[in-house]
């Protein structure tokens, strides 16, 4: 989590100066490059027919998808108040994986989502006047962020994490570079360029461990720590864009918080 509001608090900034898909292309060759140097190093490559397997594709896919619904709205809204919306991702990963997956969810599991599902209502203040339209665009990321963990829980096992990151940068970098044609280009700064390999390195780190925490662990385990996203986007909103969250925002937070060392605490108790 920390990996990617990380980057995504780089590609906000970036994204000011340089069209957003051109943005998108320029950080996937920089993390693409990255992945197969620890790819190499770490003898994990996967044979290309490997990547054309329905849940790998689905998985890929979906975040390709994902990442521009995602992104497009990143660009209209505060990053903590869209950091807060994906926060529903964990309510719906943690039933779905019990619905489809049949994945048993203990109480302490529940109890850790619902507070922090509460944090996020009192960020986002739906119907408030600080709510907007844009978020919607939040409300299909979630949904597409659910399909893509759930698909990775299909790939097979002897696919290593760090070769599905790799596949999926590969098709998210041309998909960027694709739309971008069609956008505009426009000739970057060294700032920019400095800013996408920044985001380029730490989304590497998220790819890398989402992708494992999915397929090592239960979802419904790892679901709450998501809510910590929403801690770091804070910060970060704070430190990069010099905007202050008010006292709401901050109580949610502290809520998310709570659910996250809950979770920690509890997580290894039986199911209920």
């Amino acid at each position: 989590m920390f990996g990617y509001v990380v980057n995504d608090a780089f590609i906000k900034r970036a994204a000011e100066d340089l069209p957003l898909f051109q943005a998108i292309f320029f950080r996937g060759v920089v993390i693409t490059a990255l992945l197969i140097v620890i790819v190499r190093v770490r003898k994990s490559t996967a044979p290309l027919r490997s990547y054309f397997g329905r849940p790998i594709m689905l998985r890929m896919l979906m975040e390709a998808l994902g990442t521009v619904a995602y992104l497009v709205t990143l660009t209209k809204v505060p990053l903590a108040g869209l950091s807060a919306v994906m926060q529903l991702v964990p309510l719906a990963v943690t039933f779905a994986a019990a619905r489809l997956l049949r994945e048993q969810v203990n109480i302490h599991r529940i109890v850790s989502l619902m507070i922090g599902f509460a944090g996020v209502l009192f960020v986002i203040r739906p119907g408030g006047d600080d709510f907007s339209p844009w978020f919607l665009g939040g409300i299909a990321a979630v949904a597409l962020v659910v399909a893509r963990e759930l698909a990775t829980r299909k790939v097979p096992a002897e696919i290593a994490g760090t070769a599905i990151a790799l596949g999926t940068a590969v098709v998210i970098t041309t998909m960027g570079g694709v739309i971008s044609v069609f956008q505009g280009w426009k000739v970057p700064s060294l700032l920019v360029l400095a800013l996408l390999s920044c985001g380029a390195f730490f989304l590497c780190l998220g790819y890398i461990a989402s992708v494992n925490s999915i397929r090592l662990g239960d979802i419904s385990f790892s679901a709450p720590f998501r809510y910590t996203v929403l801690v770091f986007a804070i910060v970060l909103q704070i430190v990069v864009f010099n905007e202050v969250p008010d006292a709401m925002t901050f109580i949610g937070s502290g809520l998310v918080a709570i659910a996250g060392f809950y979770a920690l605490a509890r997580g290894t108790a039986g199911v209920a």
